[in-house]
């Protein structure tokens, strides 16, 4: 059992799929999340950004990028997200291409963008007990996304409200300005801070909100905590096992991501973390399972 609120209080670990499982089926599509919940991914990580007329939908790139989308009407590829409609948006398939990076990747042909809404009503039917890591894309050292952060965030927490799944679920971001909004807005629902090695952490950065590293905080694990996280995530090149037990003794879960080679999965399950986040989520159960079993007394 485990003190840190979240799907690992249990005592379980935790095997999120990111962007549903972007390993096994093209990313952030209900094909892809049904793949998640069938090979028993624990937990979803998805991406929402904004559209033109206010809708949250599940996408990670602020623009539709030629080797993800294809036009099925109007040539729509390399605008940004945020410049288009729903109904513009649904007209671009973003389920014909698959990843030269991700081998074995199936294609969902004909897949559409879907709303946030969309994809927790159909987790809520197919997987009920899956927990929700909800990237909130806000870049702020872009005026228009800094603008929109309240929008975003106030309808990411209406659709987690209309499906309940406020205990069920994370506001995540990069943005740490994203957690101490949703904090004040929605304190009872979990908030992650996403951390990235030499972008997140340094003087000057502009994606820890209030918090100002080197001054008002010296630890990153402390300056989650000022923000209003219960879960850090790291990406898994800064975590080992002090790195776990700073966060720990801060009362912060670590979530890293995205780890998908199995002798790395053993490192941080080692090392202590609570989860992780994994483009192969029936690799890492595997190799988790594996883990669990061999470090059990004979």
């Amino acid at each position: 059992m485990s003190s840190r609120p979240g799907p690992w209080a249990s005592g379980r670990f935790d095997v999120e799929g990111h962007r549903g499982a972007k390993g096994l089926v093209v990313e952030n599509t209900l094909a892809g999340f049904a793949a998640a919940y069938g090979v028993g991914a624990t937990g979803v990580e998805l991406d929402v950004r904004l559209t033109a007329d206010g809708r949250v939908v599940v996408w990670h790139d602020a623009e539709l990028l030629p080797h993800k989308c294809r036009s099925t009407g109007p040539d729509l590829v390399g605008a940004r997200v945020d410049d288009l409609t729903l109904a513009q948006l649904r007209t671009v398939d973003v389920g014909s291409l698959t990843l030269p990076d991700c081998p074995g990747q199936q294609a969902d042909p004909g897949a559409r963008i879907s709303t946030l809404s969309e994809v927790l009503a159909h987790g809520v039917e197919s997987a009920p007990g899956v927990w929700w890591t909800i990237e909130l894309k806000v870049d702020p050292r872009d005026e228009r996304e800094v603008s929109a952060r309240r929008q975003l965030l106030e309808g990411v927490l209406t659709d987690v409200h209309d499906h309940a799944v406020e205990r069920q679920c994370f506001v995540h971001s990069f943005d740490w300005a994203v957690l101490e909004l949703s904090a004040a807005l929605a304190p009872d629902v979990l908030r992650s801070a996403l951390v990235e090695s030499s972008v997140t952490w340094h003087p000057g950065s502009p994606l820890t909100g209030s918090v100002v590293p080197g001054e008002s905080h010296h630890d990153v694990c402390d300056g989650a905590v000022a923000v209003g996280a219960q879960v850090i995530s790291p990406d898994d090149a800064m975590v080992d096992a002090a790195f776990v037990d700073r966060a720990h003794a801060a009362g912060l879960a670590v979530l890293p991501w995205t780890v998908n080679e199995p002798p790395r999965i053993v490192e941080l399950v080692e090392a202590g973390v609570d989860g992780i986040v994994t483009d192969y989520p029936d690799r890492a159960l595997a190799v988790v399972a594996s883990t669990s079993r061999s470090a059990s007394p004979a």
